[in-house]
């Protein structure tokens, strides 16, 4: 599996169309891919997988929807909530 703190982080396009909607921070997307806390409920291994982490200055909980590949991770989709 590829170690997701040096992989490279892909985006679908439609994180692109969503990030109008949801008004999240790509910044921030890449920090809880990096970072966040694997959710084993929401997750499909061996390949999908759900990260959420909780951005406490924004008060903001991210959770991102990802693939991993060989050689790089894809972010499908993310979604915000507030607070935990």
């Amino acid at each position: 599996m590829v170690d997701r703190k040096t992989a490279e982080i892909t985006f679908d396009s439609h994180v692109f169309t969503r990030q109008l909607e949801r008004n999240f921070d790509l910044d921030f997307v890449e920090e809880t891919v990096r970072s966040g806390v694997i959710d084993e409920e929401k997750s499909a291994p061996p390949t999908k997988f759900c990260i959420t982490k909780y951005h406490g200055k924004e008060r903001q909980t991210y959770c991102v929807i990802v693939i991993y590949h060989n050689q790089f991770i894809e972010v499908k989709t993310v979604w915000l909530s507030k607070g935990r």
